[in-house]
């Protein structure tokens, strides 16, 4: 579990209790927090457009299982495939 945390969040298992007992004490006067931004985060500094593609299901199951394994989501996956493809025909 120690390394999954710290793998996944940059976070010790260590560091991640300190942070939950800290958070629980409810005493946040020492916080700081920034700017509240409403809507989910951007990906990119620039605006996303929406491509439909068909694929054969057996390359979607196959999209899962790498995403499942390495975490993200298909979108992710589909913009790495388009970036590294680029970069190779550079």
């Amino acid at each position: 579990m120690s390394n999954d945390v710290h793998n996944k969040f940059g976070i010790t298992a260590e560091e991640l209790d300190e942070r939950a007992a800290e958070y629980e004490s409810e005493n946040w006067s020492h916080m700081e927090f920034g700017e509240i931004v409403k809507g989910r985060p951007k990906l990119y500094d620039e605006k996303m457009d929406t491509i439909v593609v068909k694929v054969p299901h057996s390359r979607v199951v196959a999209m899962k299982r790498v995403t499942s394994q390495q975490g993200g989501t298909r979108s992710d996956f589909v913009r790495r495939a388009i970036d590294n493809e680029l970069i190779a025909s550079n």
